[in-house]
Formats: structure tokens, C-alpha cells, sequence
């Protein structure tokens, strides 16, 4: 289920983390601790969706108003002054689908579900709306409903 709140995401394997400032699509709320994708058209980000014209960006690790301010949930608008600190390079925990949870996706590119969850390409939708995320390095929970993945660091396959 997608998150609706600001969220804790635990991280780890962070050398090689990445962090920058992105424009948040207008009319759109994203929240820290949630996945999101780059709109291609615009280069601003929004709230993970498997949906067309979207490359995934990264996890939201604060977001910033027109005088830099940290707050915590916003929308983006117009002028393109509400802006998301994301990163990425490094492993998150996310929810882990049903589809995907199982031990032969450990390694495999998983997909985005939501703002915070992957799926495997079953449960992604058709390939024009499927988001890479990165690859699976584990699984955390016993019921394999939560793993750590290597955000848009990229295995040599899909999870099927």
C-alpha cells in the first residue's frame, strides 16, 4: 500500500550514496522516506508509479521550501520551488509484493510497485510501464515481505 505519511527508511551500504535536489511535479506529494520516479518530459520528480514516461529517481531524504526550509510532505508547484533531496547508489528496505517473493529474484532487477514497494515484472504491469529500481540483495523478513535493494544499481537480470 502506498505510503500516505512521512516514513523511517532504514539504509545501508551507503559509500556509494548519491544526493541531489530535484524540482517536485507540479500537483503532485511526495513524502520523505518515499520512492520516486523522473517524469521524462519534465526532469522533476514524483511519487513511484508503474506507469509510462517514468525512470526511476531515487528515496526522498528531505524535502525544501522556496527559502530551503526542511518540511516534511509537499506538492510541487509551477514555479518548481518545492524541491525533494533523493539519493540513491546505496540499499534501502523496502515492501516486497507477493509476486516477487521469492529466492531466485535475490540478485534481479526488481520494479516499481508504489511510493513503497517493488514487485517483480508479473506484477509491474506491461514493459511500457514497468520502472527499474534496482537489484534485490536479500530478503529481511521470514516471509520475504520486506528486502534490501540496490537503488538504480542494476543486476544482470529481471526478476520474473
Amino acid at each position: 500500500m502506498a505510503i500516505t505519511a512521512d516514513k523511517i527508511r532504514y539504509s545501508r551500504a551507503t559509500n556509494n550514496r548519491v544526493d541531489d535536489v530535484f524540482a517536485i511535479t507540479t500537483s503532485n506529494t511526495v513524502y520523505v522516506g518515499a520512492l520516486v520516479n523522473f517524469v521524462t518530459s519534465t526532469g522533476r520528480v514524483a511519487s513511484a508509479t508503474a506507469a509510462a514516461s517514468r525512470n526511476f529517481a531515487g528515496v526522498v531524504e528531505e524535502i525544501v521550501n522556496e527559502s530551503g526550509s526542511a518540511i516534511t510532505a509537499a506538492t510541487g508547484n509551477t514555479s518548481g520551488t518545492i524541491k525533494a533531496r533523493i539519493s540513491w547508489g546505496h540499499e534501502v528496505l523496502v515492501n516486497v509484493k507477493t509476486a516477487a517473493r521469492t529466492f531466485a529474484n535475490v540478485g534481479r532487477n526488481l520494479f516499481v510497485f508504489d511510493n513503497d514497494a517493488v514487485t517483480d515484472t508479473t506484477g509491474a504491469g506491461t514493459a511500457a510501464v514497468r520502472v527499474k529500481v534496482g537489484a534485490l540483495s536479500r530478503f529481511e523478513a521470514s516471509d520475504k515481505s520486506t528486502g534490501w535493494i540496490a537503488l538504480r544499481v542494476y543486476g544482470q537480470a529481471d526478476a520474473t
